[in-house]
């Protein structure tokens, strides 16, 4: 069993108060170093955090998260990650997590979607796409294509390159360190393109 810290910051002219907090908003809410920097940028922008706590937030690797949704797809509400994007009424701030642990699972397919399971969540990145999408460190992770073949091509799943090397159309890994893998394709021979 993996214990996540999060940490409560009292932002009274600094980080002068640390304590720890709950991890459940922490792990349903994984942001990467660029990730946690957007949110905190935008929670800024949107009045939710003094401005001038940004910085010491960025320095400590520390982000703002609330007390309900979250920074991927499929959350509702969706917290932004961009410091542009359009602010969200009516959210509470809750505590503020580290993203020392997050990693980055990038991953591409050319010829079929690939869903990512990973304790309870599902992302999904679309065929012909690359993705990225950040986890706790030691999160197992499940890889899925959507599809092995594609008749309409003449093409078949023939493995992964990176992380997933050597393993079949599902991919089972931990996410212990920045992963990647392509999942690479190949002609069915006597196939005719439809």
């Amino acid at each position: 069993m993996r214990l996540y810290v999060c940490l409560g910051i009292l932002l009274t002219g600094g980080m002068s108060s640390i304590a720890s907090a709950g991890d459940d908003r922490c792990g349903e809410d994984v942001l990467s170093l660029a990730e946690g920097q957007g949110r905190n940028a935008w929670a800024a922008s949107c009045g939710y955090l003094q401005p001038s706590a940004v910085p010491s937030l960025d320095a400590n690797h520390l982000y703002v998260v609330f007390t309900m949704g979250c920074g991927h797809a499929g959350c509702s509400p969706y917290v932004p990650v961009v410091a542009t994007d359009p602010c969200v009424s009516g959210l509470t701030t809750f505590e503020y997590c580290t993203h020392n642990d997050a990693v980055l699972l990038t991953l591409s397919s050319d010829e079929s979607g690939i869903t990512v399971s990973s304790a309870g969540r599902v992302e999904r990145c679309p065929d012909g796409g690359t993705c990225s999408f950040s986890y706790f460190l030691g999160s197992p992770l499940t890889l899925t294509l959507t599809s092995t073949r594609n008749l309409v091509d003449c093409l078949q799943f023939t493995g992964w390159q990176g992380a997933c090397a050597g393993q079949g159309s599902t991919c089972s890994l931990v996410a212990n360190s920045d992963l990647s893998t392509t999942a690479t394709w190949s002609r069915i021979i006597g196939c005719i393109p439809r």
